[in-house]
């Protein structure tokens, strides 16, 4: 009897310490290493395991997240190169050991209300990922101190991308989440925020980690902030129902990103909204009236205008369909994000 009453006991904390690693985001990896030339690649095959294993057993929020509710987000980890520096005399560069370069892609998906359907919220890409490995340390973080390179830009990305997610919720429900991406930026050293090659100096000239963060957290950003609510809560949400209600209120979120963009023009975080966004967009008005269709080509010319020649495609409506085409999931009928 004794011994029945330890075994389930075990199982118990077993299940409970389990309940407990479950994340809000659910990652899926994919790792490339083909741009590496050395051989023994057994290192990067110990660094994909540590990476997924730190992933998905983190837990960012106090809020208790059913697994289908669990933020879905995808992973392109490409090692590029060894990482190098000049060496002493000739100049010649040389390899640091366990010193690596990456680029990082990330996409984050969101349920349809009442629907199979999922639309991405989050499709970035990080250019400028420096770190260094060494087998068996695993990826490390902490709130209170820096402790590895990879530990810190998977953290800062997991609150964007909850943060973004409560923002689809409830209007600017994310805040907690950005304003704990801020803290980290905060608690880093002067030497990984003073160098322009890493991704988080506000000096660098290209789009990096610090200037998403910044844009986000920009008053004059505001309306984008409140699009992602009126895009998703009252736009996806509702065409199920309603779709020229919800098409109605999807038009008024891109207004509102136009108003963002024109006072604080193509930044990354408005060049995040529409990388995500865009082919949705395109599909959504195909059923539109002419006047509608036209109205928005115009206006994602203006945010996206590299891309204007795809949203001319609006007009040439092939599939008669007004919701976006995306891949099935099981649908939530309702989320702990927008009860806060």
């Amino acid at each position: 009897m004794q011994q029945r009453l330890f075994i389930l006991s075990v199982l118990f904390l077993f299940s409970l310490s389990s309940l407990v690693a479950q994340g809000e985001i659910k990652w899926t990896l994919n790792m490339n290493t083909d741009q590496i030339l050395q051989t023994d690649k057994s290192i990067f095959n110990a660094l994909e395991k540590d990476i997924i294993t730190f992933l998905n057993s983190q837990n960012w929020t106090n809020d208790r997240f059913e697994e289908e509710e669990r933020i879905e987000a995808t992973m392109f980890f490409t090692v590029s190169e060894v990482f190098e520096k000049s060496g002493k005399g000739d100049g010649a560069s040389v390899a640091v050991p366990n010193a690596y370069k990456a680029t990082v892609a990330i996409q984050s998906l969101r349920p349809i209300y009442n629907s199979g359907e999922k639309t991405p919220v989050l499709n970035t890409l990080d250019k400028f990922v420096e770190f260094t490995y060494r087998q068996g340390e695993g990826v490390q973080y902490s709130e209170q101190s820096y402790l590895s390179d990879l530990g810190t830009i998977f953290a800062f990305y997991s609150y964007i991308i909850i943060g973004l997610d409560y923002d689809t919720f409830s209007p600017l429900g994310g805040d907690p989440y950005f304003t704990k991406a801020q803290e980290l930026y905060n608690r880093l050293p002067n030497s990984v925020t003073n160098d322009v090659n890493n991704g988080w100096a506000s000096t660098a000239k290209s789009r990096n980690r610090y200037w998403l963060m910044e844009n986000i957290l920009q008053p004059r950003m505001l309306p984008l902030r409140r699009a992602y609510y009126t895009y998703h809560r009252r736009g996806l949400d509702i065409m199920s129902e309603d779709v020229i209600a919800g098409r109605n209120n999807v038009t008024l979120a891109i207004e509102d990103l136009q108003k963002a963009n024109q006072a604080y023009p193509q930044t990354m975080y408005a060049q995040a909204f529409v990388d995500a966004k865009r082919d949705e967009i395109i599909e959504i008005y195909k059923a539109a009236p002419s006047v509608e269709q036209n109205t928005i080509i115009q206006a994602m010319t203006r945010v996206d205008p590299s891309k204007s020649s795809s949203y001319r495609n609006i007009r040439y409506n092939t599939s008669g369909s007004s919701r976006p085409s995306v891949r099935s999931r099981a649908p939530v009928s309702t989320s702990k994000r927008g009860k806060r």
